[in-house]
């Protein structure tokens, strides 16, 4: 059954991921259902068991050969967002063609232009060579990506806004406990994770212990980047990153993978989060920031402009972060108001418009995956930010 003959109750969407904040807040926010147009209910992901027993969505096998045509009764769109690099352009082409085959819509989200894994862009753009051209409907998050997809494949996309991140019930809760400071001087953090391939961590160091003249840095890294053994470990950035703590000019913290809460306590304790990243596009990480009300300072790449209007520095010539440059955009944005944060209400608001957009997105791709070597164009009307 294709998905343009499929009764009106509901739309069923195989989303890759389904199990990212993103996309399940795409959802209309409870209670709101009746509100948000055509019904749509999204798959769970099928689990991929890791080497070390965990559970995840990753790589998703949605995209794997021959899963469209094993499912294809249980689903009407397939959604796609991130975890497809792990395909190549020949595989995915395949997915393509059972999606054809079987009357099944596509609709990708363009999230990044270039992958923050992966320092190759073509890795990417390979793969969106694949996948945008092919899509009943494409869907992006600033309009100035939206101008970069149509240049290059000549797909007018849907814009519609990054939703929340931060759970609008903790939303209300952050609204209600306003920001209290913990010291006497501002706090600026960088959160290195596990030094994802588009991080300069040490450009970030140096540009911190320059911040340290006037406020309190706190680096924040997984335990597991201090072990040699780790695939993660960096030596020169954990030699540098303990010189620069024993000297007082950092306060370095080593630690398991924070969950959403202790996340979300660790920003709120800051009054500015510095990103940096060499290359990007769109961030949820900016999305998070403006829902607690930290500042942002983020480096002038991609669309991060276009969203919720960061502290903006230029990256260096040889592509990293300047040292002084990244502290005079910090000393900036400290000169700032701290934001308010987001307004539980508005971001509710926000969300059932989003959730909106994407039901009519799906329905009307749907009717284009219908009908016989289609391949549709974006609808201005459903513009959305």
């Amino acid at each position: 059954m294709t998905c343009g003959r499929r009764p009106p109750a509901a739309l069923r969407v195989a989303s890759v991921p389904a199990d990212h904040p993103y996309v399940r807040h795409l959802a209309p926010p409870p209670g709101d259902e009746a509100d948000a147009g055509r019904r749509v209910l999204r798959l769970a992901d099928p689990p991929v068991v890791g080497e070390d027993g965990s559970v995840r969505w990753w790589p998703p096998r949605m995209l794997q050969p021959g899963w469209v045509a094993r499912n294809a009764t249980d689903f009407d769109v397939l959604h796609i967002h991130f975890g497809f690099e792990s395909f190549t352009p020949h595989s995915l082409a395949r997915v393509v063609r059972e999606l054809r085959e079987h009357g099944k819509a596509l609709v990708v989200t363009v999230h990044d232009l270039v992958n923050p894994h992966i320092p190759d862009e073509r890795v990417q753009l390979d793969r969106l060579d694949v996948l945008v051209p092919s899509a009943d409907a494409v869907v992006t998050l600033t309009e100035g990506a939206r101008d970069v997809i149509e240049k290059r494949w000549g797909r007018r996309a849907h814009v519609v806004a990054h939703p929340h991140i931060v759970g609008l019930d903790d939303l209300s809760q952050t609204e209600a406990a306003p920001f209290a400071p913990a010291t006497p001087r501002p706090r600026v953090g960088v959160h290195l994770k596990s030094l994802r391939a588009n991080v300069d961590a040490l450009g970030a160091l140096h540009a911190l212990s320059l911040v340290s003249e006037f406020a309190d840095p706190v680096v924040t890294m997984h335990a597991v980047t201090d072990d040699p053994r780790d695939p993660s470990h960096d030596p020169e950035v954990s030699r540098l990153a303990h010189e620069l703590a024993d000297a007082g000019r950092i306060d370095l913290v080593l630690h398991e993978p924070y969950d959403d809460p202790a996340l979300h306590a660790h920003l709120r304790s800051l009054d500015v989060s510095l990103m940096p990243y060499r290359w990007g596009t769109h961030s949820g990480w900016i999305e998070m920031c403006h829902d607690l009300g930290v500042r942002v300072v983020a480096p002038d790449i991609g669309f991060y402009r276009e969203q919720h209007e960061p502290t903006l520095y230029p990256l260096g010539a040889d592509g990293g972060l300047d040292p002084r440059t990244v502290a005079d955009a910090v000393a900036r944005a400290l000169a700032q108001p701290r934001p308010p944060g987001a307004a539980a209400q508005q971001r509710r608001a926000q969300r059932l418009d989003i959730a909106r957009a994407h039901a009519a997105i799906y329905e009307r791709a749907c009717a284009a995956a219908a009908r016989p070597a289609s391949v549709s164009s974006s609808d201005a009307s459903l513009h959305t930010t």
